[in-house]
C-alpha cells in the first residue's frame, strides 16, 4: 500500500513543500525532487496516480469521477480483509472492528470532512450522496401548509424532487425563480432570487454551484438576506466539494450536503449532510435506527442507517487524504486555470455558443456549450469519434457539459479547442 509520504513523494512533493499540512515521520532527502505545481512536470506526475486509461480523456467529473490508484487500493484492501477474516469480529466495538459502517460513528472521516468545509464533526452526518442528505433535511424539517420552498428553475431532480413530495404530501408550496442560462452576473441573480422571496418562504434550497451550466451562484449574499427574513437555508453542493472552496461558516448557510464521488474521485455511495447544531438537534430522522434519539451526538443519529459498506469508506479516507496532501487551494486553482482556457479557447470560435456565465468569478471547471446548428448527442459522439474525448450531452440546445480537472492537461484543452474550430468551419 503506498504510505502518505511516498504518495508525496511519487507526485514531486515532501513534507517541506506542503508547510500548511502536517508533517508526515522522516525528513526530505537530497534526492527528492521538490517540483512547482507551476511546472507542466508536477500535472503530469499526478496524472500518473490515475488509473484512467491513456487513449482517452477524461472531460466528465461532472457526473462521476475519476479515482487516484491509491482509492482504489485502500477499498480492495479492506474488502479482501473482511472477506478473509469475518472470523475475527468479535461484535464488541463497531466502532473500532471495521466490518460494517452503518453502526460506526465514522468519527474521523467526519473530522476530514468537517476540516474541508470548516465544520464540526458533530455538525457532519454521513450519507450515500446528495439527494439523500437532501431528503434527510426536507423529511426532517416541520412545514405547515402553505410554507413556501423557493428554488431556483435549473436545479438538479434529485435536489428539488424531495421537496416537490413535500408540497405533494404536506401542502407545503415549491415554487422557482428563473436565473436565466447563461446567468449573467451575480447581482442580476442575487436581484431574481429576492424579488421572489415573500413572507411565507420558509425554506430557499439552491445549488451552490449549477450542474447545468457551471454558474457558482452568490449563494452567500443570499443566505445572508434569508437569514435577515428568518428563511431556513440549505445549499446543493453536488459539484462544488473538491472544485472550488466550500466554507459553510463563511457561507453562513443553514445546511449543505455534498458528495465525494465527483469531483474528490471517492467511489460512489459516499457523501455528506452539514446542517447547524441549533437545527440539527430537532431536524427528525428519516431512516431510524438504534440511536435514532440519542442526541450525544447529532451527527451520528444521521450517520447510523443500518448495515453499510465499510471498504467504500476507506475509499473515500484515501481520496480526502490525497485531496489535502496535493493541497485543496492548488486543486481548485488548477481547475479553473483549465476551465478557463477552455472557455478562452472556445470564446475564440464564432459559432461556439456558450450557456455558461460570461463573467469568469462565476465560472471554475465546468464550461456548456453548444455549436450552431448541432445537438448536444451530436457534439458528444463527434467528440469521441475523433478525439476518444468525454464530455457529457446536455440535449438538444445546450450542448455538452465540459469539465476539466487535475488529471486533464493544457493540450487536451488544445485539443478540445481545436476539434470544435475544425467542425464549426
Amino acid at each position: 500500500m503506498i504510505s502518505r509520504r511516498n504518495l508525496l513523494k511519487s507526485i514531486g512533493l515532501s513534507a517541506f513543500a506542503l508547510p500548511s499540512l502536517p508533517t508526515f515521520a522522516g525528513t526530505a532527502t537530497e534526492t527528492e525532487t521538490l517540483l512547482d505545481p507551476a511546472e507542466p512536470e508536477f500535472w503530469k506526475n499526478v496524472r500518473n496516480q490515475f488509473a484512467l486509461d491513456r487513449d482517452s480523456v477524461f472531460f466528465n467529473p461532472g457526473t462521476v469521477g475519476a479515482m487516484p490508484k491509491v482509492v482504489v487500493e485502500k477499498m480492495t484492501t479492506h474488502l479482501n480483509y473482511i472477506a478473509s477474516h469475518t472470523a475475527d469480529w468479535a461484535y464488541q466495538d463497531d466502532n473500532k472492528e471495521e466490518f460494517i459502517s452503518g453502526y460506526n460513528n465514522l468519527l474521523s472521516i467526519r473530522t476530514k470532512v468537517g476540516k474541508l468545509i470548516n465544520a464540526s464533526a458533530a455538525e457532519i452526518a454521513m450519507t450515500d450522496n446528495v439527494t439523500n442528505g437532501m431528503s434527510y433535511i426536507a423529511n426532517g424539517l416541520t412545514l405547515q401548509p402553505g410554507d413556501e420552498i423557493l428554488t431556483t428553475d435549473q436545479e438538479h431532480g434529485g435536489g428539488q424532487s424531495s421537496w416537490i413530495q413535500k408540497e405533494k404530501r404536506f401542502g407545503a408550496v415549491f415554487k422557482t425563480v428563473a436565473i436565466g442560462k447563461p446567468c449573467l452576473n451575480s447581482p442580476d441573480v442575487y436581484d431574481k432570487i429576492t424579488k421572489a422571496l415573500t413572507p411565507k418562504t420558509k425554506v430557499l434550497m439552491l445549488s451552490h454551484m449549477i450542474s447545468g451550466s457551471g454558474a457558482i451562484l452568490p449563494v452567500k449574499e443570499l443566505c445572508a438576506e434569508a437569514k435577515r427574513r428568518g428563511i431556513f437555508t440549505v445549499l446543493d453542493g453536488a459539484q462544488t466539494i473538491g472544485h472550488i472552496k466550500v466554507d459553510v461558516k463563511d457561507l453562513g448557510c443553514d445546511a449543505y450536503v455534498g458528495c465525494f464521488h465527483k469531483w474528490i474521485g471517492a467511489p460512489a455511495g459516499t457523501g455528506f449532510m452539514f446542517v447547524k447544531m441549533e437545527h440539527l438537534k430537532t431536524l427528525w430522522t428519516s431512516v431510524s435506527s438504534y440511536r435514532w434519539d440519542d442526541h450525544t451526538d447529532e451527527g451520528f443519529r444521521f450517520t447510523q442507517r443500518g448495515t453499510g459498506n465499510f471498504p467504500v469508506l476507506k475509499g473515500l479516507d484515501a481520496a480526502l487524504d490525497f485531496h489535502f496532501e496535493l493541497g485543496p487551494d492548488r486543486v481548485y486553482e488548477r481547475i479553473k486555470f483549465l476551465g478557463k482556457r477552455l472557455r478562452d479557447g472556445l470564446r475564440t470560435v464564432p459559432k461556439v455558443k456558450s450557456f455558461s456565465p460570461p463573467d469568469e468569478s462565476m465560472c471554475a471547471g465546468i464550461t456548456v456549450y453548444n455549436l450552431e446548428g448541432w445537438t448536444g448527442k451530436k457534439l458528444q459522439d463527434r467528440y469521441w469519434e475523433k478525439g476518444k474525448m468525454r464530455p457529457r450531452s446536455q440535449g438538444d440546445v445546450f450542448g455538452v457539459r465540459h469539465c476539466t480537472h487535475i488529471f486533464n492537461s493544457e493540450e487536451e484543452i488544445d485539443r478540445a479547442i481545436a476539434l470544435v474550430k475544425e467542425w464549426a468551419g
